[in-house]
């Protein structure tokens, strides 16, 4: 009997058999002999091989479990950042934008509160920064530099023009950006500046043109005159600049008013820019000066003609409101390279020249020659030497008597001015008044004048001799001081004499030149007891009316109407009607220039009150004149008379009072 089949066991899953095999050699017996120990060791390793498995998936679902929550954390800054960005960007007034390689604009920021302006409409198109001509400070050509060579730029100004035409501005700051290496375009951010850029053309427009007619001004003339002299040497051409002063501009400034005078000068401006070629400049100095730069012109006779053209514009009738006015001009040509080589020395030069179209009689133009720069360099040594003289005290009064035409007494003298100069001896008025007049020194020494002429009459009544007054002369511009009235008043105090002992001597041009201050300034002088004269009588406006209103004692007749006296009916009949005017408003009248016995016999017989000239009394000294007027008085009284005057011989030649006519 055979024994019963042995059971055969169920087939193993693949991974325990390995793992049995690893316990037992042969699997089949190991299965066939398995006892509990290899079972197990079995369930051991079995056991095991759960455990790394639910570890290794423990610490796979915990990675997974941290990434998630670092992942949720890092989105959740992300979006945090970007909100911040975009709060940041919308706050901002700047515009960020980006442009791709062909300089087209492909994005820039939203209209936001901060930012009115939408650049939507600018989207796909390329971006021009030549639109407006360039702003101080930003460099075109250096910045198209930079962006052929891909570099970043900071801070460039540029204008663009808006829908409606008007100028817009922008301050903009970009770097390039790359994509795998190869450029992709530009990306920065832009800011608003129209108002700062257009304020600042402003402040450079008052800077570098007038404000008045637009015209470039001296500043920025003399650079454009340097710019064109600097280029000689790649385009040498001759260069001619004209200095233009408008005549009787003043009359017409006082006249009718600041309003009409700043209308006349801007149309005087706008004819001047019609008359010249469009490469010439014409520049406003200031006040009624104007500059022109002719340039190429190649021939002298076409500056002739220029400057002709630009006297015929000027002499056009002017429409003022409801009138018409007419103003002429002088103008000085100076020419490159043979009158300066500088815009300075031009400028200069063309000055001196006008000054020499203005003594030639105005409403013409003269070229500068070298002896105009010698006469102004004569003129420029005698001011300063003039300054000195008042400092060292070389200046003289010499006294010119005037007679009584019924008694022949001598009823008072005038003062007239003489220079003791140290190396060319006296000097009469005539060698150096104009040179005052032109420095403004004339106001110095007017108010010497009319101290010394005081003092001098406190030396002779201490010296016994009896003068009623002394006359002088005010210039047009001391007479125009402010402090005329209160030099007269410390003068007066200073010498210890009333107003009665002193006269003053205005011209009818003066007295034209403002009627309602020279009535005031008359007024104050009467009150202090001043008397006052009209000088040369007949040269001016000879108004009845106004000669009432002066209140004026003494009437001078102007020595061209006594010259041709007796046998020139003219001037017989002039005196005639200068004496009856003179009289019929209560005034003296005085004849100057009386140098022959027939003209004094002529105006005596006229009627004349009192005579003045060479044929009774020169110019002389204080000492001579007190010797006139005193019998006999001892030297010693003489020598006080004439303290602080000096007794020189009077130089030859005209006689001319302090002021020049």
């Amino acid at each position: 009997m055979t024994a019963p089949d042995a059971e055969v066991p169920p087939e193993l899953h693949p991974l325990l058999m390995r793992q049995m095999k690893r316990i037992c050699k042969d699997a089949s017996v190991t299965c066939a002999r398995a006892t509990p120990e290899t079972m197990l060791l079995l369930l051991e390793r079995v056991s095991k091989a759960y455990d790394d498995f639910d570890r290794e998936l423990y610490l796979l679902e915990r990675s997974q479990e941290i990434s998630s929550r670092e992942m949720l954390s890092l989105h959740a800054k992300l979006r945090a950042s970007e909100a911040r960005h975009a709060s940041l960007v919308s706050l901002s007034s700047d515009w960020v934008w980006e442009i791709d390689a062909e300089g087209r604009l492909v994005y820039v920021t939203a209209p936001s509160e901060g930012r009115e302006l939408d650049f939507s409409a600018y989207l796909g198109q390329t971006m021009r920064v030549d639109q407006l001509p360039p702003v101080s400070g930003s460099d075109h050509k250096e910045h198209a530099a930079r962006l052929r060579a891909k570099q970043p730029f900071r801070n460039f100004v540029f204008g663009l023009k808006r829908p409606d035409g008007q100028p817009l501005y922008l301050r903009a700051s970009g770097e390039p950006y790359f994509v795998e290496d190869v450029f992709a375009g530009y990306r920065g951010v832009a800011s608003d500046v129209t108002k700062a850029s257009l304020d600042a053309q402003a402040v450079n427009q008052l800077a570098r043109f007038d404000s008045l007619t637009g015209l470039p001004n001296r500043s920025k003339f003399l650079a454009k005159l340097e710019e064109r002299l600097s280029a000689q040497g790649i385009d040498p051409h001759e260069h001619a600049v004209m200095f233009i002063d408008l005549d009787r501009f003043k009359i017409v400034n006082d006249t009718l008013g600041h309003a009409a005078g700043d209308q006349l000068l801007k149309i005087v401006a706008g004819r001047l820019q019609h008359a010249l070629r469009e490469r010439d400049i014409v520049a406003r100095l200031g006040g009624d000066e104007f500059v022109v730069l002719v340039d190429h012109f190649g021939d002298r006779r076409v500056v002739q003609q220029i400057a002709q053209r630009l006297l015929d514009q000027i002499n056009k009738p002017v429409p003022l409101g409801e009138r018409s006015v007419h103003v002429s001009g002088s103008i000085g040509i100076a020419l490159y390279p043979q009158d300066g080589g500088d815009a300075d020395t031009l400028l200069k030069h063309a000055d001196t020249a006008m000054y020499q179209s203005k003594e030639s009689g105005k409403n013409t133009w003269r070229f500068f020659t070298p002896e105009l720069a010698e006469r102004q360099r004569e003129t420029y040594t005698l001011e300063e030497e003039l300054r000195i003289a008042l400092e060292r005290d070389e200046l003289r009064l010499v006294f010119q008597p005037l007679f009584e035409c019924s008694s022949g007494a001598c009823s008072s003298v005038e003062s007239l001015i003489r220079w003791q100069h140290p190396q060319r001896g006296l000097l009469a008025p005539g060698a150096f008044l104009d040179v005052a007049e032109q420095s403004g020194l004339i106001v110095r020494i007017g108010q010497w004048v009319i101290r010394t002429a005081c003092q001098q009459v406190r030396a002779w009544r201490e010296a016994g001799i009896s003068m009623p007054y002394v006359s002088v002369n005010l210039s047009l511009k001391q007479f125009a001081s402010t402090t005329l009235v209160q030099d007269v008043r410390e003068a007066l105090a200073a010498a210890g004499i009333d107003g009665r002992s002193l006269e003053v001597e205005i011209t009818e041009s003066q007295l034209m030149a403002d009627p309602e201050r020279v009535q005031a300034i008359l007024k104050e002088l009467r009150e202090m007891g001043v008397r006052v004269a009209i000088d040369d009588f007949g040269t001016g406006y000879s108004s009845l009316a106004y000669l009432k209103r002066l209140s004026a004692g003494t009437l001078k007749v102007d020595r061209s109407f006594v010259r041709g006296l007796p046998d020139d009916k003219e001037d017989v009949a002039i005196l005639r009607a200068v004496l009856a005017l003179g009289h019929s408003v209560g005034m003296e009248v005085v004849a100057e220039g009386v140098e022959t016995e027939s003209q004094l016999t002529m105006l005596k017989g006229l009627g004349c009150d009192r005579v003045q000239g060479y044929l009774l009394g020169k110019p002389q000294s204080a000492e001579s004149i007190g010797a006139q007027l005193t019998p006999a008085p001892s030297p010693d009284a003489r020598r006080v008379a004439a303290m602080s005057v000096s007794a020189s011989p009077t130089p030859a030649g005209s006689e001319t009072a302090v002021s020049a006519a």
